[in-house]
């Protein structure tokens, strides 16, 4: 399921450079250079995320509706937060687009627990908004590409069925490579956010919406458990916040 999942990820990044192409033709490509820093809290967590992005308009005529990509630094904090099992193989069925409609299966879920957490990531993002009014936008966007870094943590094992003969306590780091696969497909740490836009001038507007966050970990060692039927390093943390933010076009 990776191989189709790449697959997807390479067709967007093709299309977005038809459009680099496009656009590059056009005295609006400066104009459309988005620069943005946000601000998303919630239950213990607590994230902070810079980006810059370009939307070309699709149309003729208004260009209402505006598809691009960016790149997006994300910082991510945590307290007292369980991490979960994350690859699809143990959580899902279903190993494919439709992992994100099929039950969790509950059995194969094991749980570690850290006091801090604290994950940074750079990865590619890609953006789709529509002006509703020339004041006032709607959007969302999603990392599909790039990596992770962030200090060790010590994690406490959390199951009924972890395997004797192995530590209680692990050391694990952020998963190093991220990657869009589709809910638990997913792979490290990405962003993703839906919200609401209004233009104070024509350079500065105002973000306020929703971010969800997968945050992961990997461990140093495989962590068995269920006498070996479950072997398991990666372990993720899904935080939903609320969404502030300020957008800068600079050119417009």
């Amino acid at each position: 399921m990776i191989t189709k999942g790449a697959i997807v990820i390479l067709i967007l990044m093709l299309g977005t450079s038809v459009l680099v192409a496009q656009d590059k033709n056009s005295n609006r490509y400066r104009d459309q250079n988005y620069f943005d820093l946000a601000a998303s809290a919630g239950s213990g967590t607590f994230s902070a995320a810079l980006s810059w992005s370009h939307l070309h308009g699709l149309g003729k005529k208004k260009q209402r509706l505006q598809v691009g990509y960016g790149l997006r630094f994300t910082s991510f904090v945590a307290a007292n937060k369980y991490y979960t099992t994350a690859p699809s193989k143990y959580t899902s069925s279903v190993q494919s687009l439709g992992t994100i409609f099929s039950e969790t299966i509950l059995e194969n879920i094991d749980t570690i627990s850290t006091a801090t957490a604290s994950t940074y990531s750079l990865n590619i993002a890609l953006h789709v908004s529509y002006n509703i009014t020339q004041k006032i936008d709607v959007g969302l966007n999603i990392d599909a590409i790039g990596f992770s870094f962030g200090p060790k943590k010590t994690f406490n094992i959390i199951s009924s069925v972890y395997d004797e003969n192995q530590e209680p306590v692990q050391q694990g780091s952020p998963t190093s490579f991220n990657l869009l696969l589709t809910s638990d497909n997913d792979i490290g740490s990405l962003n993703s956010e839906f919200f609401v836009r209004y233009w104070i001038t024509p350079k500065i507007g105002v973000r306020a919406g929703y971010t969800f966050l997968f945050s992961e970990y990997q461990t140093e060692k495989d962590l068995s458990f269920d006498d070996g039927r479950i072997v398991n390093d990666r372990f993720r943390y899904k935080s939903s916040m609320a969404l502030v933010a300020v957008t800068f076009k600079p050119f417009n």
